[in-house]
């Protein structure tokens, strides 16, 4: 495909593209549209762009947009929506089709943005410090002192150079008149700058040719500007810098996570981070590590309960001390989400004429303030052409459309009240001009269709001033007529080109393969919490299989796969086992035996699929899934696939109705794959830092728990050789190869105990699981000045010594007069008791931080 150039302003002819992609294009009437004029004929800069999509095959067309899906779908992008029901993670929407800037336009919005910038930058800095504005009157008290984000204990704090907003977000939208007006600015905690660089991936993947011959200005460079910037503001080269996210529950976390891993910042939350006299320290592995900068998506009257909301869980207790003692940075500065309040709009042109001596380049859109009079006065004569909102809110008309009220579509009694409302408390309420938005082409049916659009740019502090990001988030609706477009109400992104009057940038933040770089095999200083949710990872996706081998041992004695010698005894002992997953498991045996497989057969889909049984199936499926979404940017995204696919499939057979013994024992085999896969994909994808280990520890423990609480109960007493429970150990223990290999015989007590409990080279059997503990803890970080053996280390010897100690013959032989085996009931109480002890031991040593006593203190350290 030959290059086309992007720029040219010659229009299109007779026919140009009458049969191509944008033909049956029409725009909306009385709106500004991006891609055609109003008199017809497609705007210079789109020209390019449309010749390259008609020069492709319409089938590679779809299977580009098929592509972007994918990879949507595969990398497992969401942005989580509150439904009613709760919560909801919802996948995101990008349309394949880019909105398209030209240089010359972007220029001038560049200018525009960054005098904005500054501005609110100077606005933050005089409010939390000499407050001038509010003594001349520029700014009216009301709209600081009444405004939630103003954060009273950040007064008097000044940030290093000043500097308040590292990263501001400002949200425009085009008029029918061609202009660009600012609908809100974001200087709290922005989001989108992540979904706007996973946009430009993903349609440089589905669309790479047409891509490469664009001279779209990239992300790269703007991102390292950010980074660098944060740097310099520790005053360090090589300084801790975190990104704070409330959690997986966050609408969007995924960015979170995206932005981490691309930024190489750890990603924390509130309690991974500590105070200690004034210093914030990340908990980890090694002990505890200060922090030079947070970079916070948290808002900030949740990032400290100690001085600012008391009831937050998300902040850290005391970070307001340590900001105000200079020893952390925060950006953005806790409290600059002051200038978000929209009714501070009406006042920006004449602040910025006294502050900057420059007239307000970008506009916003018309804002009246009902605290004043005047203005008060013109929105109730106006009712009818205005948008009424609150004025103290953290949402904005891209947030919460719900919060905004337009008169004109009242009527009787409600209008009353909102008239009476507005007149009685009039500071709480803004009018706001309704801004019909510009339309840009979205993908849809197969073809091109106007949608309404906002923009939203990004912005970040560089070098004493500031620096935009050339591109951007649109975000279009599916409404052809809205004044907002929300992502929350499910409407859709594309990515953004800004297009280069010269050549491009081919810079990128991946290093040069000639770039001399140090050589690092690292991973000890993960957070605490991520340690102990990995940990736990390991201990579900365990558990989870343990259930599953026992639940498909269950059904296939009642389908008559193993034999009728098993039955009623193996059965009974197999529900007793499962007794730990309700009074449904006991139910089931019980009507099975006594009114046949029919009756088991109605309570099977409950057995696995009924959400009220105390750690059953379901229940463990969502304890993995979720434990694994805790630590999603800990793993590939594989991994991730894999254990999201179980929910998937459970929904499926739980459609089924009923469920049926046939298909309960196929859903079982598909999930013990599932379960497998992740298993091997952890022995050979993962690297062996110190986070892989504490997976496998986490598995080691619940194998070697559960292992030995199968032998105690299948064959604790009673003659396990004639009754089936030595076969149903070997099968539960996925050894009944191995033995029948080994000894080419029917089962024998001392040989399965010594296969499943002292065979070093069986990796089902408890010796195993003592050496790979033993291997890994050694691993693990310790004091070195330490003489004596840790808490953890004694347990996982011990466990091994009487492994290997063990005399499996006088084990299997010894009984007391009621024909019990106590001597080896006791042997393997005490190794389900160390493997408890040595979790415990674990969690005390690495994932809690406690203060060391104190000289003369009577207490002892926990």
């Amino acid at each position: 495909m030959s290059k086309r150039s992007f720029s040219h302003d010659t229009d299109i002819g007779e026919g140009g593209l009458a049969a191509g992609l944008a033909d049956g294009y029409r725009p909306v009437e009385g709106a500004y549209d991006e891609m055609v004029f109003a008199a017809g004929g497609i705007r210079p800069h789109w020209r390019a762009f449309l010749e390259e999509m008609d020069a492709t095959q319409r089938v590679e067309l779809e299977n580009a947009w098929e592509t972007a899906q994918r990879l949507i779908r595969e990398n497992g992008t969401t942005y989580n929506v509150y439904d009613a029901d709760g919560s909801g993670a919802r996948p995101w929407r990008m349309d394949p089709v880019p909105f398209i800037i030209d240089a010359a336009e972007w220029r001038n919005l560049e200018a525009g943005l960054i005098q904005r910038a500054t501005l609110l930058n100077a606005i933050v800095a005089d409010l939390y410090g000499p407050q001038t504005l509010l003594r001349e009157g520029r700014i009216p008290p009301a709209m600081v002192f009444e405004n939630p984000n103003f954060l009273r204990p950040m007064h008097g704090i000044s940030p290093p150079g000043d500097v308040h907003l590292h990263f501001m977000a400002i949200d425009l939208a085009r008029a029918a008149n061609n202009t660009w007006w600012v609908v809100s600015d974001r200087a709290q905690a922005p989001s989108g700058a992540g979904y706007a660089l996973e946009n430009r991936l993903v349609i440089r993947r589905s669309l790479p040719t047409v891509f490469r011959n664009a001279p779209v200005q990239r992300l790269a460079a703007f991102f390292q500007a950010f980074s660098d910037n944060l740097v310099a503001q520790t005053g360090r080269e090589d300084p801790l810098i975190v990104l704070l996210t409330p959690g997986p529950s966050n609408e969007t976390y995924f960015e979170h996570a995206y932005l981490a891993r691309y930024l190489g910042f750890p990603l924390v939350e509130g309690a991974d981070l500590t105070v200690r006299d004034n210093r914030v320290y990340l908990k980890t592995l090694n002990g505890l590590r200060p922090v030079d900068l947070i970079y916070r998506r948290v808002d900030g009257d949740f990032c400290d309960p100690l001085e600012l909301r008391t009831e937050s869980l998300l902040g850290v207790a005391g970070l307001v001390a340590a900001v105000r003692a200079g020893n952390v940075v925060v950006a953005n500065s806790l409290g600059s989400g002051i200038v978000e309040c929209e009714a501070m709009m009406g006042f920006l042109p004449g602040l910025c004429r006294h502050m900057l001596g420059e007239d307000l380049k970008l506009p916003s859109v018309a804002t009246w303030w009902c605290g004043q009079e005047k203005e008060r006065d013109y929105v109730l004569d106006n009712l009818d052409n205005l948008v009424l909102r609150p004025t103290f809110s953290n949402r904005t008309i891209l947030t919460d459309s719900m919060h905004a009220v337009l008169p004109q579509q009242l009527s009787g009694q409600d209008r009353e009240d909102i008239v009476s409302r507005l007149r009685l408390r009039e500071r709480d309420f803004i009018g706001q001009e309704v801004l019909p938005l510009s339309t840009t082409p979205a993908w849809r049916d197969g073809g091109l269709h106007p949608s309404p659009m906002m923009l939203r740019v990004f912005i970040c502090a560089e070098n004493g001033g500031y620096r935009v990001m050339p591109g951007g988030l649109t975000r279009i609706s599916d409404e052809p007529y809205t004044h907002a477009v929300s992502m929350q109400k499910g409407d859709a992104s594309k990515d953004t080109w800004v297009l280069a009057d010269g050549p491009v940038s081919t810079f990128s933040r991946l290093p040069a393969l000639e770039a001399a770089s140090v050589l690092r095999r690292s991973g000890e200083n993960i957070p605490s919490r991520v340690a102990d949710n990995l940990l736990w990872l390991g201990r579900y996706a365990e558990r989870t299989e343990s259930t599953v081998r026992l639940m498909r041992s269950l059904i296939r004695r009642m389908m008559g796969e193993v034999g009728a010698t098993d039955d009623p005894i193996i059965l009974r002992r197999l529900v007793g086992i499962l007794t730990g997953l309700g009074y449904l498991a006991k139910r089931s045996a019980r009507r099975a035996e006594s009114a046949g497989i029919s009756a088991f057969e109605r309570e099977i889909g409950n057995l696995l699929f009924d959400r009220n049984v105390n750690n059953g199936l379901l229940n463990l499926l969502g304890n993995l899934t979720r434990t694994a979404s805790l630590v999603r940017d800990r793993l590939s995204e594989d991994a991730w696939q894999i254990l999201d696919m179980p929910h998937r499939l459970a929904a499926r057979y739980a459609a089924m109705a009923p469920v049926g013994i046939d298909n309960a024992h196929a859903f079982l085999n598909e999930l013990l794959r599932l379960l497998t896969a992740f298993n091997g994909m952890q022995m050979e994808n993962m690297t062996r830092s110190v986070g892989w280990r504490l997976l496998d520890v986490g598995r080691r423990i619940e194998r070697s728990e559960h292992t030995a609480k199968l032998i105690r109960e299948l064959a604790g007493s009673g003659d396990p050789e004639s009754d089936g429970g030595l076969d149903l150990l070997l099968e539960l223990g996925d050894s009944t190869m191995t033995y029948r290999t080994r000894y080419l015989s029917t089962a024998q007590f001392a040989p399965v105990l010594d296969l499943l409990m002292c065979d070093e080279t069986n990796p089902r059997s408890l010796v195993f699981q003592a050496n790979a503990l033993s291997e890994h803890i050694a691993a693990m970080p310790r004091d070195a000045l330490m003489a004596t053996l840790t808490n953890q280390e004694y347990l996982v010897e011990e466990m091994r010594s009487k492994l290997k100690l063990a005399m499996v013959y006088e084990l299997a032989d010894t009984r007391d007069k009621r024909g019990r085996r106590m001597m080896l009931d006791h042997f393997l109480r005490r190794q389900q008791e160390m493997s408890v002890m040595l979790s415990d031991a674990i969690s005390r040593a690495y994932f809690t931080h406690v203060l060391p006593v104190r000289s003369g203190s009577s207490g002892r350290p926990a």
